[in-house]
């Protein structure tokens, strides 16, 4: 039989080596030995390690209480909290939970990663959950300076945002949903200039924020001009559409919010994330006195609430109600005839308007952009320009100097165009050239 001692080194070493499966029995058999502080952190380690939870939590409350002052246990049993009891909550318990076992594994004053872990899971939980008095208590908590500014690559392909660039849009985003003083905005308005600066992958999201900080001064001509730009670029998102018309509607421009609101309900799919649109549009339709366009999109609306199994709010029905007495016949009676009228009007609307066709684009050139050439095939005629942002730039090949080959960098300016097969907006590269040049 080995000594204790020998049986310390020989764990020890195990654990350094990472071979935690062969350190843990030794540890557990030193432990019952010993009740040394050493064996105990060491066992807590291995266990943490081994994701055996039901044995670590107990194991850190005892040792935290047997050996308050010491460091490594402090450190182990802190991980062990974040990793057993805080990591695993779902995104759908209440915020409450999420908050008292972040405050108990705060009290033991965490540091670094540690500390940074457990704020920023009480942010997303809030977040998520719309507790935006809770993102701003907590967001202060830490420092963004001692954050990663580095981006990593997940598993989809797509990159990250860093930490630090996560810390500035809950930052703006807790003082811009509780604008409880123009102050607050200013701050807000303040931060998301400093994080277009900063963060140039992430602008379109940073100007979105500061397009709303505008908007909740009053100031609407900064903000129209922020929104006017971000939904002119290809692709623009059906959230932000939606955001601009709001915009343009409390300036008392309402058929331009309702042609906006129009182009983000025919440009995404899904349903259920547009009910609040639908609303919006319903109720603009029945401002404008469009009272079968306002029921039609009221009734999809609560056919998706329903089908989602979310409650209906009164201003719905009772609406429907209205119109249903005002026009004298019956609403929609199922989704699918909700959604066929909506979408017969927003097509008819939006070929009106002249909005899924080529021939008005008051949009103005955009100059000096960056980003890598992308051949695709050697046959056709075109290939891409891709941004950073990941924009894509349609590009005839024609425009392409003999020495620029797939994957260079390149300098260019964008022109508007029209996709005649996708039916919307584009952009066109033009004057391209090596970045060298």
């Amino acid at each position: 039989m080995p000594d204790i001692n020998e049986q310390k080194r020989e764990a020890n070493s195990l654990r350094k080596l990472g071979q935690i499966e062969e350190a843990l029995p030794l540890y557990r058999e030193l432990w019952g030995k010993t009740g040394d502080e050493f064996d105990g952190a060491g066992l807590l380690h291995c266990l943490r390690k081994m994701k055996l939870f039901d044995e670590a939590i107990p194991l850190a409350d005892d040792l935290l209480n047997k050996y308050p002052d010491f460091e490594w246990i402090r450190n182990e049993s802190i991980w062990a909290y974040i990793q057993g009891t805080l990591n695993v909550l779902s995104d759908d318990i209440p915020i409450q939970t999420v908050v008292d076992k972040a405050n108990f594994i705060m009290s033991l004053n965490p540091e670094g990663a540690a500390e940074k872990t457990v704020v920023f899971k009480v942010l997303k939980s809030a977040k998520s959950s719309n507790h935006w008095e809770v993102v701003n208590e907590w967001v202060i908590k830490i420092d963004p300076t001692s954050l990663s500014t580095n981006s990593t690559v997940i598993d989809s392909g797509k990159e990250r945002w860093s930490d630090q660039s996560q810390w500035y849009n809950y930052r703006i985003r807790g003082l811009l949903e509780n604008h409880d003083s123009e102050e607050e905005i200013g701050k807000a308005l303040t931060l998301s200039e400093e994080a277009i600066r900063l963060f140039p992958k992430q602008s379109k999201f940073f100007l979105r924020l500061k397009a709303l900080a505008y908007s909740h001064l009053g100031s609407y001509k900064e903000s129209t001009e922020i929104y006017k730009d971000l939904c002119s670029r290809p692709k623009a998102d059906w959230w932000l559409l939606h955001e601009y018309a709001k915009v343009l509607q409390a300036q008392e421009h309402e058929e331009d919010a309702l042609m906006l609101m129009y182009q983000a309900a025919s440009s995404h799919h899904k349903l259920e994330s547009m009910v609040t649109l639908f609303l919006n549009i319903g109720m603009l339709c029945h401002k404008l006195k469009k009272y079968q366009e306002a029921r039609a999109h009221l009734a999809l609306c609560k056919y998706v609430r329903e089908d989602r199994g979310w409650s209906i709010p009164e201003q719905i029905t009772s609406t429907i109600s209205a119109i249903n007495q005002q026009l004298n016949n019956s609403e929609p009676s199922s989704q699918k005839e909700a959604y066929d009228i909506c979408r017969s009007e927003w097509d008819k609307l939006l070929h009106r308007e002249g909005l899924m066709q080529a021939s008005v684009d008051e949009r103005k050139a955009r100059k000096g952009l960056i980003g890598k050439v992308n051949l695709i095939n050697d046959e056709r005629p075109f290939c891409f320009i891709i941004t950073d942002d990941r924009q894509s730039f349609f590009c005839s090949k024609s425009e392409l100097l003999p020495t620029i080959n797939n994957g260079d960098e390149v300098r260019f300016d964008a022109i508007p165009s029209y996709d005649k097969k996708k039916e919307k907006k584009s952009w066109r590269a033009v004057n391209i050239k090596h970045m060298n040049n």
